[in-house]
């Protein structure tokens, strides 16, 4: 694959004919060789034939070779003092991919028509899902390093989606190539994992955090929450907050609901 406008955004760049999963390669490529030298930050693999490919609480994420890309990005996430940013930071590089896999999906899709974030981990256009981000720590001898994959579906047709709410730039009438997106996804990512970690981690006077809102369709919707502990709450969805959580206006309770895991239904309006 001739990836001329990607390779010199990667550290390093590995474009595999076929693979598993991106995610998976990637973190036990860095845990075998547990050196920076070999696998530093900001390190790629992609792919457009992923045939074990995976998303959120084990479900699959497949679609024909050569019609989707895979792209799974390693980081070594540092303070501008050399330290290591704190645990609760790292699951805003997920959020980051989104807006930056959403901003990609933006630079090629035809004016009117807009990618936005789904809270935690989708990209959509419409209501239909383009792409999907899973984020998976590696634990290392150098510390934690952070896998960070997205999945983003660019040619598929009608017929070859694998679910009726799931969508491609194509059928939206984008016009362009997988190293066209690929480019603009790892410049976008990479900017904004550049200024997360140059401010600390901090959301807030990074600005990162009013980015992240202003793409995040899941905010102003009513939506039902599908929590780990079984219950499934609606609200109105108000906000992100520092912690990457997403705030939940409850109707029969005078406290927001904070969610930081569990999985979001967009309601319909009626």
């Amino acid at each position: 694959m001739d990836l001329l406008l990607s390779t010199p955004l990667a550290s390093r760049l590995l474009w595999l004919d076929e693979v598993g999963s991106t995610n998976t390669y990637l973190a036990a490529a860095v845990n075998a060789v547990d050196q920076q030298n070999e696998w530093p930050d900001f390190s790629v693999v992609a792919t457009d034939n992923q045939v074990a490919g995976k998303g959120r609480l084990g479900r699959d994420w497949s679609a024909p070779a050569g019609a989707s890309l895979a792209v799974s990005v390693v980081l070594r996430p540092r303070t501008p003092a050399g330290r290591p940013l704190s645990t609760e930071s790292l699951s805003w590089f997920g959020l980051l991919a989104g807006l930056a896999m959403a901003r990609a999906c933006n630079s090629v899709l035809p004016l009117g028509t807009n990618a936005s974030i789904k809270w935690p981990n989708d990209v959509l256009i419409g209501e239909k899902k383009v792409c999907g981000v899973l984020s998976e720590l590696v634990n290392t001898s150098e510390g934690v390093a952070l896998v960070v994959g997205a999945g983003v579906n660019i040619s598929l047709a009608e017929e070859d989606l694998p679910v009726p709410t799931a969508t491609s730039l194509q059928l939206h009438g984008a016009q362009t190539t997988l190293d066209a997106v690929l480019a603009s996804y790892l410049s976008e990512f990479s900017r904004s994992t550049r200024v997360f970690t140059s401010a600390a981690g901090n959301v807030q006077s990074s600005g990162l955090l009013d980015q992240v809102s202003e793409l995040c369709g899941t905010l102003g919707r009513s939506v039902r929450v599908e929590l780990p502990s079984g219950d499934s709450p609606v609200g109105t969805a108000i906000g992100i907050n520092e912690d990457g959580s997403l705030v939940v206006e409850m109707s029969n309770c005078a406290e927001p609901l904070v969610v930081s895991a569990g999985d979001v239904t967009h309601l319909r309006v009626i």
